[in-house]
């Protein structure tokens, strides 16, 4: 089935399944936000982890020269933690695409809210990608972003491929569970913009892990699209040698 425009609103026929939003341009306005409010606190660092040093420079940055390098992205807003703003400005001073630098609240949703309210009118996808996942690559940033286009909603992730036990909180083993239908999430995660708005609206206070999981409940189907094992998440120090082992950064 395909969407036809119709006024304000974009409406579905049989002809086949992509999204046809109401924009005027041929081409769908995406603007980025990358979240680098987190406060490390698993990490165990005096310095919040996006901004430690990586291959010369603060990892969050990584992230935002792989942002700022996609085509079809035309606006970033960065988060940050409060009182890192003026700090940050001075890092993104290089990069022409990023519009707004802003302090994030206490939980990584209020924090995507923030910079969410942050993006200029004329942004009809969002893209949410976490700082401290600095390999993303650009092709897992098109094949999200096709996936949004087709369907309205998706997420990069990865199947799980090892043998998962659920276990009690004194470590016995209460089953295994099975692998099939199972996947780890990535970012970047991303939505048409309307659909977004709503879901932040229908949550109100209710705090979801990430964008997906926001999408789901509040009824917005969400997709996933093939992710990469490089594109993990810095979480612990040891985390820095897995970088390293991937090979040089400054091809990234």
């Amino acid at each position: 089935m395909c969407w036809l425009r119709c006024g304000a609103f974009a409406f579905q026929s049989p002809c086949d399944r992509r999204i046809v939003f109401p924009w005027r341009r041929a081409v769908a306005k995406v603007g980025a936000i990358l979240a680098a409010a987190g406060r490390g606190v698993r990490f165990g660092a005096e310095v919040p982890k996006q901004f430690l040093e990586l291959g010369g420079r603060p990892v969050f940055l990584w992230g935002l020269s792989a942002l700022e390098r996609h085509p079809r992205v035309e606006e970033i807003v960065v988060a940050v933690p409060p009182g890192w703003e003026e700090r940050v400005r001075d890092w993104c001073g290089e990069f022409r695409k990023v519009s707004r630098v802003v302090a994030g609240g206490e939980s990584r949703q209020a924090s995507v809210r923030r910079a969410f309210e942050a993006l200029s009118p004329g942004v009809e996808i969002v893209l949410v990608h976490d700082a401290a996942r600095p390999l993303v690559s650009q092709e897992v940033i098109s094949r999200v972003l096709g996936e949004i286009e087709k369907r309205g909603a998706a997420l990069a992730a990865l199947p799980v491929r090892d043998t998962v036990k659920r276990v009690s909180e004194e470590g016995r083993v209460l089953e295994t569970l099975s692998r099939e239908g199972l996947w780890l999430a990535q970012t970047p995660q991303g939505a048409r913009r309307d659909w977004l708005a709503e879901a932040f609206r229908k949550a109100g206070r209710e705090e979801f892990t990430d964008e997906a999981a926001l999408l789901e409940a509040a009824g917005f189907p969400v997709f996933v699209v093939l992710g990469d094992p490089r594109n993990f998440k810095l979480t612990y120090p040891e985390d820095f040698s897995l970088l390293e082992a991937f090979g040089d950064l400054t091809r990234i």
